[in-house]
């Protein structure tokens, strides 16, 4: 089995997730210790992870531009259909922690519609009426 096909079968840990999306979201990353998201041990969640960057996305929405509204829903997307029955791992994370967390919210909701994939798009829209 080659070393590909085990990393795009896996589950991408906390820290793979949060530099991930500080990559695609300038600033993200910056703006991380994650607040009440991170326990006294250091440890955090894809859950954390995704809540923060929720809030982050609402405080600097008009300052992101094209490309990375465009990345940023790719990559949510790619979590929304990793293990989407799961209630526990980085599809919930993405959905319950990110895309619930935005939607509802008017300016931001007619920004990001246009980039959300078919999965992302089913869940925000019960969301986001």
């Amino acid at each position: 089995m080659s070393s590909d096909f085990l990393r795009a079968t896996r589950r991408p840990t906390s820290d793979e997730v949060l530099a991930r999306l500080s990559e695609l979201v300038p600033g993200f990353g910056a703006a991380w210790p994650g607040g009440s998201f991170i326990e006294e041990d250091g440890f955090f969640t894809v859950h954390g992870v995704f809540s923060e960057l929720s809030s982050y996305i609402r405080d600097h929405s008009a300052t992101i531009g094209e490309d990375t509204w465009r990345n940023l829903f790719r990559y949510v997307e790619q979590c929304v259909n990793t293990d989407p029955h799961s209630e526990n791992g980085l599809s919930d994370a993405a959905c319950t922690c990110f895309l619930e967390n935005i939607a509802g919210e008017a300016e931001i909701s007619r920004t990001v519609l246009p980039h959300l994939g078919s999965e992302s798009r089913k869940y925000f829209d019960q969301w986001n009426g």
